[in-house]
């Protein structure tokens, strides 16, 4: 008998065939499983970049009010800084009632405006350094910040500015503020002596007349005069000097204010105080570069020099000006000579804590003085000591 074609008595084809089957309905079943998992599971969609919807909530009128009336009244006690009254600046008497509070301002330095804007309405008097009489002829020159040069304040008959940011902000801030600008005789180095120019009649009726034409070109309410380190020889024009500008400001309604060092032999602080306004006792310096290593102003020998001044200037004319800086004196070592362009140096107080703290020294508080000071050895193996206000 013939066989079938596609007989298989062995069954081997159907078994290949099961086995297809069998991983055909597995995948089908995984397959299932998975769809319905998927449809089970919640699944986070992105959000849409619409906007949040926000609920009409708002303030209470009644607490708008209250935070407007707290408002109102901070900006009141800032615009009147630390006086319960404002005397006008004619009638302003030192050391009584409310009191004074002074301050000096240098373009030269960005703390110095800063500290200037914070405050601004704790401060009654204001003496910016803008001008310098640098010649024997008392001509009034300026100092340009972006190239530290300086140049007639007068020409052509016309005045040229100093400075484009003190009285700006001031009126724009409402400032009650006196601004007496002050001169001196600084070169950004020295202190240049002026006994020639002080000596003589005709330099002082220019410089006179210079100060005229410059104080009249803004609200300015007088003139700080800070005169340093001339001869005593020098001590009858300056003298002079002050009488005649105390008589031209007052016949303008301004005053006179003059800064002076402690205890200094050379000046007439009797005279001077007759000729001024006010007089600004610089009351610091007690040690100084080039001097012995020790406090900027001890706390006993601050109290001495007040006492001394008030023999001589009346104490509604006094001011005493507290610094605020400091000193690093390199200390000689033992053969006595300090290395070659080594010497001691005036560091602002930030400096002294940073130098503190990068020579992971401790800033000691003298008892005695009531001063800070810090020592420290730098990278020549130098010794250092640092005093500071």
């Amino acid at each position: 008998m013939a066989k079938q074609i596609f007989y298989d008595p062995r069954q081997a084809r159907w078994k290949r065939l099961r086995r297809v089957f069998d991983v055909a309905a597995l995948c089908l079943t995984l397959l299932l499983a998975f769809f319905i998992y998927t449809a089970l599971r919640s699944e986070a969609l992105p959000d849409l970049l619409l906007p949040i919807r926000k609920k009409p909530y708002h303030a209470l009128k009644e607490r708008e009010k209250e935070k407007a009336k707290e408002r109102r009244k901070l900006a009141a006690l800032q615009r009147r800084g630390h006086r319960k009254t404002r005397p006008k600046f004619s009638q302003l008497t030192l050391n009584t009632g409310e009191g004074v509070r002074a301050a000096y301002y240098v373009p030269w330095d960005a703390a110095s405006f800063s500290s200037l804007r914070e405050y601004a309405h704790q401060i009654d008097l204001l003496f910016p350094e803008w001008l310098h009489v640098l010649t024997a002829d008392g001509g009034l020159q300026g100092e340009d910040q972006q190239t530290a040069k300086f140049f007639n304040v007068l020409q052509g008959g016309m005045v040229h500015a100093v400075d484009d940011r003190v009285m700006p902000f001031l009126k724009s801030e409402d400032a009650d503020m006196a601004v007496l600008p002050m001169v001196n005789n600084f070169d950004g180095t020295d202190w240049v002596d002026v006994s020639k120019f002080l000596n003589d009649a005709d330099a002082r009726a220019r410089f006179r007349k210079q100060i005229g034409a410059f104080l009249a070109t803004d609200n300015y309410r007088g003139l700080m005069i800070d005169f340093e380190s001339f001869p005593k020889n020098a001590q009858p024009g300056y003298i002079s000097l002050l009488h005649e500008l105390s008589s031209d400001l007052h016949g303008k309604g301004m005053k006179l204010y003059v800064s002076v060092p402690a205890r200094n032999e050379d000046f007439d602080y009797k005279s001077l105080a007759a000729a001024a306004d006010g007089v600004v006792l610089m009351n610091y310096d007690e040690h100084y570069p080039g001097g012995e290593p020790g406090p900027v102003a001890s706390q006993d020998w601050f109290v001495a020099n007040l006492k001394a001044a008030q023999e001589y200037i009346p104490r509604e004319k006094l001011i005493s000006a507290i610094g605020n800086y400091g000193y690093d004196w390199a200390v000689k070592p033992k053969n006595g000579k300090l290395p070659e362009g080594v010497k001691d140096s005036n560091v602002s107080v930030q400096d002294a804590w940073l130098t503190a703290r990068d020579s992971e020294e401790d800033v000691d508080f003298d008892g005695d003085s009531f001063s800070p000071h810090v020592d420290y050895v730098d990278e020549h193996n130098l010794q250092h000591e640092v005093w500071f206000l």
